[in-house]
């Protein structure tokens, strides 16, 4: 796989999960709804979307389902793509009510009460899932899903000029932008700072591959490599003042080094090329093409946009400042005669709905499902996305879930460089990595990278504000 084709799957992948983030975000961090059940609303939007839009008589299915929504409405204009949304929506619909059967018995309970009654009803409606073929093939799952357009891909506009112009040139776009916003980020950083952390870069990846690739004997020599790395770069984070910009710094070189200078200097400078345009597939076709799996990466960047649009205006809004102050002391906005019981039935609703549709995209960009995709450990990941990019905080979750899942999916290029039977120590790092730099973001950082964020209400600026 090009390095460009994991780029795509990463960012998809973190997509995704920022919808699903986005709808805990709303539940946790400004409602303060402990959700651990979460996962259950990501099951069913997989789920629904798929039975609603496969053909009937799927070969080994055996569940109920086979709608043929998109096949119903082949006749009209992208009606395969309309039929698809139409089933996402239905899954938002049946998650949200399924949200509302659980939540008018449960939402009355507070704190850990409610985590583990959410916990136990999802665990048990996994369950039946998983053991009921007649329900959606249990543990066998859905091996045809409907994947909207995927006839239309490759998709070549005719020369390879014109495809590079119309589908490379954004690509180069989004890199540069996302440079432009680093550089910016980072430049309050002095140049000793600066220069402490490259260093740091360089002499960590160094000792990677002395350590990797060298053998037995230069281990110690790799390890002191690798010592001296983290001492400069924690130089950097103290002349800094602090480590969200050295950090931001240290990821961006890591990238760049990983993206471009290595394959340069491994594969050859067409690679760079390659991955420079990443929207955009040279290597397909006689003329280049952009691939099904772009095109699902960006109808899952529409997704995301959509919904961190909505979750915007929602918290900004009077409706918003409710949600937080029940989150703060459900007893202070019910004495002034909110119905805080309906607004937290409708945040579990709203929260419920986004990780249904997060559950469709994933159904769809998978192309199976079952049962085994859906444990708890996908709500706690999504817990550790929020915690690390700060709750009640849109641009947060997206940042938490975009560095768990990079470092999650990304150090397993780790298996590459050690011997198959550390497999299982190597799974166990990553896990140990990923809950280290919780630990040091709560530490150093309580209220995660970004913290909460600051609401226009209106009040004190000469608007007015009425709930």
């Amino acid at each position: 796989m090009a390095l460009s084709d994991f780029l795509v799957s990463l960012l998809t992948v973190v997509g995704i999960y920022t919808l699903f983030g986005l709808g805990l975000n709303v539940k946790y961090g400004f409602t303060g709804l402990v959700d651990f059940g979460h996962v259950l609303y990501f099951m069913i939007g997989a789920y629904v979307t798929v039975v609603v839009a496969m053909p009937s008589g799927a070969a080994d299915y055996a569940g109920i389902g086979g709608f043929a929504l998109p096949e119903l409405l082949s006749a009209l204009p992208l009606g395969g793509l309309l039929g698809w949304l139409v089933a996402i929506a239905v899954a938002m619909v049946a998650a949200a009510l399924l949200s509302l059967l659980v939540g008018v018995p449960t939402l009355r309970l507070r704190e850990d009460y409610l985590a583990i009654t959410a916990l136990g009803v999802a665990t048990i409606l996994h369950s039946v899932v998983n053991d009921e073929e007649w329900l959606f093939n249990g543990p066998f799952g859905v091996r045809e899903v409907y994947q909207p357009l995927s006839g239309v891909f490759p998709l070549s506009l005719g020369g390879f000029a014109l495809n590079l112009v119309v589908f490379g040139l954004p690509s180069v776009l989004a890199l540069g932008y996302v440079a432009y916003r680093v550089a910016r980020y980072v430049r309050p950083i002095s140049r000793d700072a600066a220069l402490l952390t490259v260093a740091g870069v360089v002499l960590t990846i160094a000792g990677f591959g002395v350590t990797t690739l060298g053998g037995a004997p230069l281990v110690a020599a790799g390890a002191a490599v690798i010592a001296a790395g983290v001492y400069v770069v924690a130089r950097g984070v103290r002349t800094a003042g602090g480590f969200g910009r050295p950090l931001a710094l240290f990821a961006a070189l890591v990238f760049a080094l990983w993206y471009f200078v290595f394959p340069a200097v491994t594969d050859s400078p067409a690679a760079v090329v390659v991955n420079l345009v990443w929207l955009f597939d040279p290597t397909t076709g006689a003329n280049g093409a952009v691939t099904y799996s772009r095109f699902v990466l960006l109808l899952t960047g529409a997704f995301v946009l959509l919904a961190y649009l909505w979750c915007e205006r929602t918290v900004n809004s009077p409706y918003g400042r409710v949600l937080r102050a029940i989150r703060e002391d459900e007893d202070v906005p019910e004495a002034l005669g909110k119905p805080t019981f309906k607004y937290k039935v409708h945040s579990m609703m709203f929260g419920s709905a986004l990780a249904a549709a997060a559950g469709g995209l994933w159904a769809t960009h998978i192309g199976f499902i079952d049962p085994g995709q859906f444990t708890s450990s996908i709500t706690f990941f999504a817990f550790t996305a929020v915690i690390i990019g700060g709750t009640a905080n849109n641009k947060g979750v997206i940042l938490g879930t975009a560095v768990f899942w990079t470092l999650r999916t990304g150090t397993r290029f780790l298996d590459d460089y050690f011997p198959a039977e550390y497999a299982t120590q190597l799974a166990a790092l990553r896990v140990m990595l990923i809950g280290t730099l919780l630990i040091v973001i709560l530490y150093y950082r309580s209220e995660g990278l970004l913290g909460e964020q600051t609401y226009d209400t209106g009040i004190g600026l000469g608007g007015e504000s009425s709930d």
